[in-house]
């Protein structure tokens, strides 16, 4: 299995993550990377102080045992995902 390193990039500063992904495919780490992004902007981080989700410039990406960048994910996707998991939330909210 491939393994892959996660990172990610602000303006100031590219944060890898503690350790290396053992992961079966790409699509496995395009999943991964997504995770991690939706975490991000949803404040839920502890990772070294990385909260970023007050702006939406930032990047996840995945790089290949080559050092390779193959994908890269930009925070401002994931800003319709938080914005549609707090409708259903609202909409799923039992009245009172």
């Amino acid at each position: 299995m491939p393994n892959y390193d996660l990172y990610v990039c602000t303006r100031s500063r590219r944060t890898k993550y503690p350790r290396s992904l053992n992961l079966p495919s790409l699509e496995a780490a395009h999943e991964v990377a997504l995770r991690l992004a939706r975490i991000l902007v949803e404040g839920r981080s502890c990772w070294n102080g990385l909260a970023i989700a007050s702006y939406d410039d930032f990047t996840v990406e995945a790089a290949n045992e080559a050092g390779q960048i193959v994908l890269t994910i930009p925070g401002r996707w994931m800003w319709a995902y938080l914005v549609q998991s707090q409708a259903n939330a609202n909409h799923n909210r039992p009245r009172a």
